[in-house]
């Protein structure tokens, strides 16, 4: 095993635990809301380091350039999935509770 492959190893693990720790934060969160900004920032964050992680075990070749081609696929269209799930909800009629009752703030 190389050196390139090692730091790719090591990347792709940190990418895992970005993963695991947004899917932590997914649990500790209440609202329809935050879970769905939490889980679209996480899965791009997340993939894009595993995917970069595996474009530095592979090296220069065209599997590289095939995961630098679905990266940025995934980068376009992510956000807009997590738009239109979220504009169809608050259009449904979802909206989050207040939690605090009229006056306060904290």
């Amino acid at each position: 095993m190389g050196i390139g492959e090692l730091v790719g190893l090591i990347i792709i693990f940190a990418g895992l635990l970005l993963i695991c720790f947004g899917v932590y934060a997914v649990l500790r969160l209440d609202s329809f809301y935050a879970r769905m900004v939490i889980t679209s920032k996480i899965e791009v964050m997340g993939f894009a380091v595993v995917v970069l992680g595996a474009v530095v075990v592979t090296g220069f070749s065209p599997a590289s350039l095939k995961l630098l081609v679905i990266l940025f696929f995934e980068l376009l269209t992510a956000s807009i999935g997590a738009h239109s799930i979220a504009r169809s909800a608050w259009k449904s009629g979802y909206h989050v509770k207040n939690h605090f009752p009229r006056g306060e703030d904290a």
